[in-house]
């Protein structure tokens, strides 16, 4: 019997969602937590779904008031394409629940203010699911979009960076109102934290992201890169400059002038090799 996708994963409930669960029953709206609850399930099980299908592996779901978030390592390891994929699977799944909505209002199911509510939910949902905020969906489809035209390692930078930035922006935006907004500000505060600790551990991924371009090479969608490079350039340093969506051929001068052909492969096997970390690039050609 073939494994369905949410078996076996871990679910668990962020903290803003019992706040928002605990207001909504001190004010008599318990029904329309629920619904978010049903709404919030639905949006995860859509990117859970669509990594299913890919072969990722999924250890945990944490459940927020404006989505979740689906804990696995494959993010970094994949194709861009992938990547964007499941991050857009969640809002497409309030797409549908939208088109269902209205469509139960049209066969006279639905009363129109239940419809409105249903469909405002999901709309709100899938908006700011969107923002390019890491690590909302907006912002994991960012930073796939931008591996492709600079190196990963640098998308990853301006990606938590930037999205920090509009951490605090949202934040602002929250506070500075007629009234505080404050669940807003709260998940502000969640994506604030979010972000340095993204910005804290960005190395890490992309340490993750050679190790594993190490053992499984570039994806079969990769372009082909060839690079000049001086004999003096410090591997590590090439390494950096490496993108995530390409395959990487390096030239470089040996003693006598020639120009000789590197793969990646070659950097990637002496870089995590200890004693040859430190390695230029004439090092390999000598």
């Amino acid at each position: 019997m073939n494994k369905q996708p949410w078996q076996g994963i871990q679910v668990r409930v962020h903290f803003l969602f019992w706040v928002v669960i605990f207001s909504s029953v001190l004010t008599g709206r318990f029904i329309e937590v629920i619904t978010l609850f049903v709404l919030v399930i639905i949006h995860e099980l859509g990117h859970i779904t669509a990594a299913h299908s890919f072969g990722w592996r999924i250890q945990s779901m944490e459940l927020l008031p404006f989505g979740g978030v689906a804990h696995t390592n494959e993010w970094g390891t994949v194709p861009a394409r992938e990547e964007m994929v499941v991050a857009l699977a969640g809002p497409f799944h309030n797409v549908v629940m939208i088109l269902a909505g209205l469509l139960f209002y049209k066969a006279g199911w639905w009363t129109g203010e239940w419809t409105q509510y249903f469909v405002q939910g999901n709309a709100v949902m899938a908006g700011f699911n969107l923002l390019p905020i890491y690590p909302l969906d907006g912002g994991r489809i960012i930073q796939s979009l931008l591996s492709f035209s600079m190196s990963y390692r640098r998308s990853i930078q301006w990606s938590v960076h930037g999205s920090l930035f509009l951490s605090f922006c949202l934040l602002a935006f929250g506070l500075f109102r007629e009234s505080v907004h404050i669940n807003l500000c709260l998940v502000a505060l969640f994506l604030i934290h979010s972000n340095f600790w993204a910005i804290k551990h960005k190395e890490f991924q992309y340490l993750r992201f050679l190790m594993n371009r190490k053992e499984i090479s570039a994806p079969y969608t990769a372009d082909i890169r060839k690079i000049r490079v001086p004999r003096q350039a410090p591997l590590r340093s090439v390494l950096k400059e490496m993108r995530k969506e390409s395959y990487h051929v390096y030239l470089v001068q040996n003693t006598k002038g020639e120009w000789i052909t590197i793969p990646e492969e070659v950097l990637l096997e002496r870089f995590f090799d200890d004693k040859k970390a430190q390695s230029v690039m004439g090092d390999l050609v000598a």
